[in-house]
Parts: C-alpha cells; sequence; structure tokens
C-alpha cells in the first residue's frame, strides 16, 4: 500500500520538479542524431534551464547554448546551408544543431561522456591540451580532474541530471505509460524513505481522490531529494 502511495504521489511532484519541457522534439533529435535523450534534456537542462530565447554573456544562444560560429560548422558539416543567432531561439534548430555536436563529439572521443560533455562546456582544444599534459586520462577520465571549475561543474551536473531524468522519465524508451518512471523511483527508495512518507503524508489520504491536497512541497522535496541520491549514488559507481 506504501509502494502504491508513493507511485501515485512521485507521480504528481515530478512534474514539477524535474520538468521536461519540448520532450517530443528532444526526443526526435535525440533519435535522429543517435543520441540519449536523458543526456540530451539534461544538457538543456543546465545550459538553459529550458528557456528558448537565452542568450550568455559569451554569446551563447538557446536551449543547447550553441555559440553562433559553431552553429556554421555544424551546418557546413551537414550541409544545411546558414544559421542564425535569432534562428537559434527556435526550439527544433537549436535541439537538431546541439544534438548532432553532441553526437559528434562523442564520436570523436569514442563514446566517453565525461570528455565528451567536457569539450562542449570547455571547448575541444581545450579539452586536448588536458589530455596531453595528462591532466585527464583519455581511457578513464574523471571529471573531478577538470582544471576548470565551470567545466567540472558543468559534467558533474549534466551526468546526475541524466541519471535523475532515466529514472524519473524510464517510460520514454520502454513504454508508452508514465507509470513506469514513477515506479522506478519508488523501487529504488530506501525502506527507511518509504517509511518516513507513508507515515508523515498517510497512505489512506493519497490514495483518496482528494488525498492531493495533503501533499506538501516538503514531501515532494523528499521525493526530488531522493532522486537525486539515487543519481549521486549511480556517479560514485562510475
Amino acid at each position: 500500500m506504501i509502494l502504491l502511495a508513493l507511485i501515485l504521489l512521485i507521480g504528481f511532484c515530478y512534474r514539477y520538479f524535474v520538468p521536461w519541457p519540448y520532450r517530443g522534439t528532444i526526443i526526435q533529435a535525440s533519435q535522429r542524431n543517435g543520441v540519449n535523450p536523458y543526456l540530451v534534456a539534461a544538457v538543456i537542462r543546465v545550459e538553459s534551464g529550458f528557456r528558448p530565447n537565452v542568450v550568455s554573456n559569451r554569446g551563447a544562444v538557446g536551449l543547447m547554448q550553441i555559440m553562433p560560429q559553431t552553429a556554421q560548422w555544424i551546418v557546413g558539416k551537414t550541409h544545411q546551408g546558414s544559421v542564425t543567432a535569432k534562428l537559434l531561439t527556435k526550439v527544433e534548430v537549436n535541439v537538431g544543431l546541439g544534438s548532432w555536436y553532441l553526437r559528434h563529439l562523442l564520436n570523436v572521443y569514442h563514446g566517453n561522456e565525461v570528455l565528451a560533455l567536457a569539450a562542449y562546456n570547455g571547448g575541444p582544444n581545450t579539452v586536448a591540451n588536458w589530455v596531453n599534459k595528462g591532466v585527464l586520462n583519455p581511457k578513464h577520465p574523471n571529471y573531478r580532474d577538470i582544471p576548470y571549475l565551470e567545466t567540472r561543474n558543468f559534467v558533474y551536473r549534466v551526468q546526475t541530471y541524466e541519471h535523475i531524468y532515466r529514472i524519473m522519465y524510464a517510460w520514454v524508451n520502454s513504454t508508452n505509460t508514465e507509470a513506469w518512471g514513477v515506479v522506478n523511483v519508488a523501487k529504488l527508495m530506501s525502506e527507511e524513505t518509504k517509511m518516513k512518507l507513508g507515515e508523515r503524508i498517510g497512505v489512506a489520504q493519497i490514495v483518496r481522490q482528494d488525498g492531493w491536497g495533503a501533499v506538501s512541497s516538503r514531501d515532494c522535496g523528499m521525493l526530488v531529494k531522493e532522486a537525486i541520491r539515487l543519481a549521486e549514488e549511480q556517479m560514485q559507481r562510475r
């Protein structure tokens, strides 16, 4: 009964705390370019917070924060003509180019996510310099060894969010039923967390049709923290 209540509660909370706007576009672009949609969603979450019109101080544009010169290089490689900074604010254009570039970097670094993400943030030349100097092991790189704090935090945050999206939206690559995503978290939760939630919220209140009024932001926050804890555990095993 507690598991059922948790499934219902997570389903209510995860849309608010772990949003995935433009999901259809992201999944389509990811599939077209052969890259993990959870990874693309995580990059967007960290880079722009899903804001398509955001422009950084350095001039990076849109959801995946693509520099105009990088975008022009991509369209040259993919024979798509030209692209402007204004076009980069369009969701389909930005995600299409960004997911292609992410796939390109993964190919360059033989599928190594740490190096690919470091290059996405800090630039391929910078990563090549770190590898040549022995700062990063090209076969077994650790994000903790990245010299730039911004890039180190970027890689850590993206990989953490990738795990969170994989846990919370597991149904994307399995079924068409969103319930499977929330069941994933409930099954992975510690028994202590399940009991705390069950005792404080009250299982009967959640199961009742009108029970959502009893669910506090603290309860939702606890679920999100548990999802983050699970993601960080997976990060430690890498």
